[in-house]
């Protein structure tokens, strides 16, 4: 995994090879065609403890390749945080390297991605929001804070800080041992 990948928006994500390891190939889920991805996993220990991040949009992250949010996110997941797996979800389940890209779509989120934010959310050890901005003007993220403010303890949802508008600020800005902030609070 140590190559980055990168997504035309709605671009299907190819299938993992035969070396992907069979619990990151289980859950990591795709739609149908691939274009719109709702789990992404990764773990080193225990999988069922877990952070779980929810960030803008997928881009061409799947199951044996990475990009550099998700590159920084392990990296804080395995060495800070304390747990053995880490999940990336999405406030938008369209695949797209470039936020930009977004409004050349009709659909940027399906239901189900709802779905899986509410069962991954609720049995993680901590999440970590960082939709930014346009995840916030987008309605998205208002929306996934509702969620969250369903099935989470309000006390295990952190931030590496707010902008201006109250969203949380994207991570592959942020030093790697950047301290969490309570995002409720």
């Amino acid at each position: 995994m140590s190559k980055f990948a990168t997504a035309a928006i709605g671009s299907s994500a190819p299938l993992p090879d035969m070396s992907v390891d069979p619990l990151i190939a289980a859950r990591t889920v795709f739609n149908n065609d691939r274009s719109h991805r709702f789990t992404l996993f990764r773990y080193w220990g225990n999988p069922e403890d877990y952070a779980c991040g929810i960030s803008m949009n997928p881009s061409g992250a799947a199951e044996n390749v990475s990009d550099p949010t998700v590159a920084g996110m392990v990296r804080r997941a395995r060495g800070h945080w304390g747990v053995g797996a880490y999940y990336q979800l999405n406030v938008m389940s369209i695949r797209g390297t470039y936020s930009s890209d977004l409004a050349k779509t009709v659909v940027v989120n399906l239901p189900e991605n709802d779905e899986w934010i509410r069962q991954i959310a609720a049995k993680a050890r901590l999440v970590v929001v960082s939709w930014g901005n346009s995840g916030h003007k987008s309605g998205r993220g208002p929306a996934v804070e509702t969620i969250l403010r369903e099935v989470c303890d309000q006390g295990k949802v952190f931030c590496f800080g707010k902008n201006k508008n109250g969203s949380p600020v994207h991570p592959l800005y942020q030093r790697i041992d950047a301290p969490l902030i309570s995002y409720f609070e």
